[in-house]
């Protein structure tokens, strides 16, 4: 199974934040349902537009987002606040935290949440010291996690990890050392999942489908079973689809035929 966490339902979005502040809750339920027929197997939640106002609205969006759809949520938050008041209202079977770093303050406000609600968690790939631009970098932060998440009493097949791409225009040459983390994580630490933020690949390009596409295949290609995205983008499910059939992931083609007949691809 690979996981889609479905990204449209951030409030960092100027639509969606807008209209979140206008309670159009026809609107936001609207764009679950089209990421959920989409292929989403979670909608992810981000209230973040207004600090202040970040848990009523965490508080308003869960009970939109959980109205419309039977999917877990992903709570994606910053703040313990907030993520503990949509556990509360909405905490199904597959829930998942994002997400914590190695950084102590994350790993002391949020990775207590995660044991308290028995959710999944999204692991980020940094710590104190910041994002490691190498291989070696990478994986001493998911070594250092995974040590908190052991400590924690947190099983590793609850843990999703995100090695964190940058764009592609300001970061050239990073991604192979990315796949080779991907790669060695799944050596490492056998039970762990991914869920890698495809989009930031693309900032600041132009048809950005065109590389967040690419940079999906070439996850698949090398392990990665998850990923953050906007399963609605044009081709990205045939991407998917496509790339998981070609290693060998899905026998015999079976997925990639069921979506041929149901007409999604």
């Amino acid at each position: 199974m690979f996981t889609i966490v479905a990204e449209r339902i951030n409030m960092t979005r100027k639509r969606i934040r807008e209209e979140v502040r206008k309670r159009n809750a026809a609107y936001i339920a609207g764009q679950v349902r089209r990421q959920a027929e989409a292929g989403a197997t979670h909608i992810d939640v981000n209230a973040g537009g207004d600090p202040a106002r970040e848990v009523d609205d965490m508080k308003w969006l869960t009970e939109v987002v959980a109205g419309s759809t039977e999917l877990p949520v992903s709570f994606d938050s910053s703040s313990p606040e907030a993520l503990r008041a949509g556990l509360r209202m909405c905490n199904r079977p597959g829930t998942v935290i994002n997400s914590i770093t190695g950084e102590r303050e994350r790993i002391e406000s949020i990775l207590p949440l995660v044991g308290e609600f028995n959710t999944g968690v999204i692991c980020l790939t940094m710590d104190d010291a910041g994002m490691p631009e190498d291989l070696d970098g990478r994986m001493r932060c998911t070594s250092g996690i995974a040590a908190a998440l052991d400590r924690a009493g947190i099983g590793l097949e609850r843990a999703h990890f995100d090695h964190l791409i940058r764009p592609a225009s300001t970061n050239p040459g990073q991604a192979p050392f990315i796949l080779d983390a991907i790669r060695r994580t799944r050596i490492e630490f056998p039970p762990v999942h991914f869920c890698m933020g495809l989009s930031n690949i693309s900032y600041g390009v132009p048809a950005r489908n065109n590389l967040n596409r690419a940079w999906l295949a070439m996850l698949i290609a090398a392990g990665a079973d998850g990923a953050i995205m906007d399963p609605c983008e044009e081709g990205m499910m045939n991407t998917l689809y496509s790339s998981r059939a070609v290693v060998g992931l899905d026998e015999y083609c079976i997925d990639y035929l069921r979506a041929s007949r149901q007409g999604r691809l």
